[in-house]
C-alpha cells in the first residue's frame, strides 16, 4: 500500500533528486531589537536548504493513494502525515515574528510519524521527505539545522538512525508560493512511500484579531489575560516612589499566565511582557519599579501544566507612543500571544 513508483520510475526519480534548483525563499524575522540574543538566534535561523525540483512523475493517479492521518508504507518502513499546516508566519520563543521573505509565500508544516519495519536500523532523514506540487514539481524538507530559529512547538523531525521497530515522530517544514496546487507528499525510500493530498491549495488561514482586556489568548501551550492598563503619574510603596523620566509615561500591565500544556514546565519571567506600540515598536520592563510592593509583581516562576501566576509589571515608553497590544514572548506556530488594548 502507498508504493507510488516502479523500479524504472525509481531511478528516474532519484537522478532528478540530485539536481540543484535554485535556493527556497529564506526564512526572515520582523521585530524590533529587544535584546542581543535575539540577533545571535535569529542570525543561526539559516535559510531552510529546500530545493525546487523537477522530476518524473513518481505514478499517475494519486487518488487510490493513502490520505492524511492514514498509514503509507512499504515492507521496510511505514509513514503517517498526520496534518499539513500552512502559516503565513510564525513566533520564535523570544516573541519575534518569522516570515517568509515574501508576502506571497507561506509556510507548509507536515507533521507525521515514521516507522521502521525492519530488523535493522535505518536512517530517517527531514530532507527525504518531498512535497509535490500538481505540475510536477517537488520540494525538499528543510534540515533541522535550518529550522533552528522556530519556536518549541515545532518539533523538528531529525535525520537520525531508527531501530528496528521503532517509531519516531516529528515536524518538517517547507516554503510555498500562496495558492500552489499540492498533489502529494512523498518519503523516499525504496520503494517511495506515497500520501494523496488531492490538489490541496497552500492558502493561509484568515488573520484574527487578538482578543481584548479582559479575555484571554491562547497559543504556544499558554494562556494569557491581561486584566487591566493603567497609566499612573507616580508609583508610592513605603518609602520609595518611581516616576516616569520627562517625556516619558509610566504603563502598568496587570496579567495573569496560565501553562495550559507546555511540558515539562514553563518559567515566567516578568522580561517577557512587551507593549506593541501604535508604530509597531516593542518596549520590555528595563528598571525596577521600587514604588511597587513585591508581592504586587510578576515574580520570576516555574509553572507546572495547569499552574497560573499573576502579577503586574510596569514598563516606560514615550507620551506620544499609544499601547496598541500586550505581548507575552513565547514561541507559537502562528501569530503571537498578545493582547488588543486599542485596534
Amino acid at each position: 500500500m502507498g508504493e507510488v513508483m516502479d523500479s524504472s520510475s525509481h531511478a528516474c526519480r532519484s537522478h532528478a533528486g540530485e539536481r540543484r534548483g535554485s535556493p527556497a525563499r529564506r526564512i526572515v524575522t520582523t521585530m524590533a531589537p529587544r535584546r542581543t540574543l535575539f540577533v545571535v538566534m535569529l542570525l543561526l535561523l539559516v535559510a531552510a536548504p529546500v530545493t525546487l525540483l523537477s522530476g518524473c512523475t513518481l505514478g499517475g493517479d494519486t487518488s487510490s493513494l493513502p490520505g492524511l492521518g492514514e498509514r503509507a508504507g512499504n515492507d521496510k518502513i511505514s509513514v503517517t502525515v498526520h496534518s499539513l499546516k500552512v502559516l503565513n508566519g510564525v513566533t520564535s520563543d523570544l516573541g519575534s515574528v518569522i516570515t517568509p521573505d515574501s508576502s506571497q509565500d507561506a509556510f507548509v508544516i507536515a507533521d507525521l510519524t515514521v516507522q521502521n519495519r525492519q530488523d535493522s536500523a535505518v536512517q530517517v532523514d527531514p530532507e527525504n521527505l518531498r512535497l509535490w506540487r500538481t505540475d510536477n514539481h517537488y520540494q525538499r524538507g528543510a534540515g533541522a539545522a535550518s529550522t533552528t530559529g522556530l519556536p518549541h512547538e515545532f518539533t523538528a523531525l531529525k535525520a537520525r538512525p531508527l531501530g528496528p521497530g521503532k517509531k519516531i515522530r516529528g515536524m518538517v517544514a517547507f516554503v510555498f508560493p500562496k495558492g500552489t496546487a499540492l498533489e502529494k507528499i512523498v518519503y523516499a525510500a525504496d520503494p517511495d512511500i506515497g500520501i494523496g493530498l488531492n490538489g490541496m491549495t497552500v492558502r493561509a488561514p484568515v488573520a484574527k484579531r487578538p482578543p481584548r482586556l479582559g479575555q484571554t489568548a491562547r497559543g504556544g501551550g499558554l494562556a494569557l489575560t491581561v486584566r487591566s492598563v493603567t497609566y499612573p503619574q507616580r508609583l508610592t510603596h513605603g518609602l520609595w516612589t518611581t516616576a516616569a523620566k520627562k517625556g516619558f509615561k509610566m504603563v502598568v500591565v496587570d496579567l495573569s499566565v496560565k501553562n495550559l500544556d507546555y511540558r515539562p514546565s514553563y518559567k515566567i519571567n516578568p522580561l517577557n511582557v512587551v507593549i506593541v506600540d501604535n508604530r509597531g515598536g516593542q518596549h520590555m520592563s528595563s528598571f525596577s519599579a521600587l514604588g511597587m510592593a513585591e508581592a504586587a509583581k510578576l515574580q520570576l516562576k516555574r509553572l507546572k501544566p495547569g499552574a497560573r501566576t499573576s502579577g503586574k509589571v510596569v514598563i516606560s515608553i514615550k507620551k506620544r507612543l499609544k499601547v496598541k497590544r500586550i505581548r507575552y514572548a513565547v514561541g507559537v506556530l502562528g501569530p503571537p500571544l498578545e493582547i488588543a488594548v486599542s485596534r
